[in-house]
């Protein structure tokens, strides 16, 4: 999970909230144009990845298939109080299908059911003082650290305490989230493996592992032209280390 930075509300939902404050996301949505504008705003602000996972988010291919849908971080059928969580554009993330789909992009891969992640397990428990929400953590440091042979990420409890996030609430994220599914760690450990021959490629050509992990992060840590960060940002992220900090900090990096 990595900061996420949103714009300002797009003026169609706002228009949509105001006239009709009390409606759902299901009748918002019934508006081809509408939610598909949402999408896309979604996934400019996420940079076109999972807001949980860091998954590339798959817009629908020749058959239909997709792996992008919209998550409320607290539960849009919370009905406690008065307030409409369904419309408040601060609680809708861009989500994949975390492993339940059948019918998705890439499904031999993405489709792993019982073994589900992101908003599957989450479903409507009300987890807003419990887990990360990623509009909320810091953009540094990361938070995170990873095995490369495993691909299992872990709390960095240093970073956390330099950022005065409870560790606690770090591991919540990573259990209530299953941010540790095996499908999850297969694709960070492919990820890393293929970043981990680079490295070994460009030491063997003399560079200094300081080196190394400098232009990777230059390499791997930026966004295409497409506006997209790198799937698993943040496990790249922590595999580089101090040199992937100093790269993205003189990028401007926020979010």
């Amino acid at each position: 999970m990595k900061k996420i930075v949103k714009e300002k509300e797009p003026p169609l939902l706002r228009n949509y909230r105001t006239s009709a404050p009390q409606n759902t996301w299901e009748q918002f949505r019934e508006g081809l144009s509408r939610r598909q504008k949402i999408k896309a705003a979604l996934r400019s602000d996420q940079g076109g990845i999972c807001a949980y996972c860091e998954i590339d988010l798959k817009a629908r291919d020749s058959e239909g298939n997709a792996d992008f849908r919209v998550e409320h971080f607290h539960p849009k059928s919370d009905r406690a109080s008065s307030y409409n969580w369904a419309l408040d554009w601060k609680n809708l993330l861009g989500c994949c299908h975390g492993g339940n789909q059948r019918n998705v992009v890439d499904a031999d891969e993405r489709f792993t059911s019982p073994d589900h992640s992101c908003d599957v397990p989450k479903d409507n428990k009300v987890l807003d003082d419990v887990i990360l929400n990623p509009l909320m953590i810091p953009a540094f440091p990361c938070l995170f650290s990873i095995e490369r042979t495993s691909g299992e990420l872990k709390k960095n409890t240093t970073n956390c305490g330099i950022a005065g996030i409870d560790t606690q609430k770090v591991e919540n994220t990573l259990l209530h989230l299953r941010l540790n599914a095996n499908r999850l760690k297969k694709f960070r450990r492919r990820v890393l493996n293929t970043l981990n021959q680079e490295m070994m490629q460009q030491t063997s050509s003399g560079k200094t592992i300081s080196e190394a992990r400098t232009r990777l992060a230059k390499i791997h840590l930026r966004k295409s032209s497409d506006g997209d960060w790198p799937a698993f940002f943040s496990s790249i992220r922590a595999y580089l280390g101090k040199e992937a900090e100093s790269h993205l900090r003189s990028i401007g990096y926020l979010g």
